[in-house]
């Protein structure tokens, strides 16, 4: 009963819905297309330390030490990139082109195990790619000045994969944004439908009657409409 009382107020309010839902999907498609277009510069890097080579056989267990080790570095490097300190040297070497509180908002690291993604995002492909490379001679030439690990515990940082660019903001992702906005109208609109339906205090069939006086309907005359 419940459900059928249920969609005779979905039917009643059909068409605000449709036209709810209908403009969410049209707002979704503008702000989707004509918003703007984000870029992404990826690399990955490395991290390892090579175990003592003057230990031999006598410390049997350190290898395993050389690899807990690697994933500490990782996870030192991870906030490293992200310092004000390295995002300086960064932005220097790029001629001070774009400041380095910038480069800090737009750089985000990812640690998997002994392997670190970097990704900078910019609304400009050019950028994006320059702050990744700035990135990539500093690693080269100077990560040692804050990590002497490095030095002391034969501790190495490779780029496996240099920096690419792509964009963020694909076509699926902008189909899917554009398919949760639309499903967030039509959530809307359904809440208002039936929001709608409780304050109108009009009687529309003998189920309300009957709740509302308490008595049987005996009969009803049909709608002619």
């Amino acid at each position: 009963m419940e459900l059928r009382a249920y969609g005779a107020v979905l039917r009643r309010h059909g068409r605000l819905i449709v036209l709810v839902t209908l403009a969410s999907l049209i707002v979704s498609v503008g702000l989707a297309f004509r918003g703007p277009t984000a870029y992404t510069a990826s690399m990955r890097l490395a991290i390892s330390v090579v175990p003592d080579p003057r230990v031999g056989d006598f410390f049997k267990f350190d290898s395993y030490y050389a690899i807990l080790s690697s994933e500490y570095l990782a996870d030192d490097l991870s906030e490293l990139l992200r310092s004000e300190a390295f995002a300086a040297d960064v932005s220097a070497e790029m001629g001070q082109r774009v400041d380095a509180d910038s480069i800090v908002n737009l750089t985000r690291t990812k640690k998997t195990h002994r392997l670190l993604d970097v990704q900078i995002a910019s609304n400009d492909p050019q950028t994006a790619m320059d702050i990744a490379e700035a990135y990539e001679r500093v690693l080269n030439n100077r990560l040692s000045d804050y990590l002497a690990f490095l030095n002391a515990n034969n501790g190495f940082v490779r780029i496996v994969n240099r920096p690419k660019v792509a964009r963020t903001n694909t076509l699926p992702l902008t189909v899917a944004e554009i398919g949760l906005r639309t499903m967030a109208g039509l959530v809307g609109a359904v809440g208002l439908a039936f929001l709608l339906d409780y304050l109108d205090d009009r009687l529309r069939d003998r189920r309300q009657v009957e709740t509302l006086l308490g008595t049987t309907v005996l009969a009803e005359i049909p709608s002619t409409a």
